[in-house]
């Protein structure tokens, strides 16, 4: 459970960084709204592609991590005292549940 523990410590991590970046790129936008030269504006839709790049390359990160679990919460259910609907089972399928939610969640931040 330990080694659970740790890979959703890393995907919480990465679901943080994506959230900071989908931040950014609201304020970018807000930014971009009120510049005039042209310059300016090309270096905030660089910075803009940029960020939406890395946002596109932290949720593949993450969705792979997630399809991972999932094969490990039902390789884990085969182990005595692992099965289907015990505690263990139930505590890993949870939290699996509620990071694929985030993650779903900071998508649609990221589209609106």
């Amino acid at each position: 459970l330990e080694d659970f523990f740790k890979e959703v410590k890393e995907i919480e991590m990465l679901l943080d960084k994506m959230s900071n970046i989908v931040q950014k790129l609201q304020e970018a936008n807000e930014e971009s709204k009120s510049v005039t030269k042209a310059s300016a504006m090309k270096a905030i839709k660089g910075r803009m592609e940029k960020d939406i790049d890395e946002v596109g390359k932290i949720a593949r990160s993450i969705k792979v991590k997630l399809e991972r679990m999932d094969r490990n919460n039902l390789a884990n259910r085969k182990k005595p005292g692992c099965g289907k609907g015990t505690s263990v089972d139930r505590s890993r399928m949870s939290m699996t549940i509620a990071l694929k939610k985030r993650l779903k969640e900071r998508m649609n931040d990221f589209q609106v």
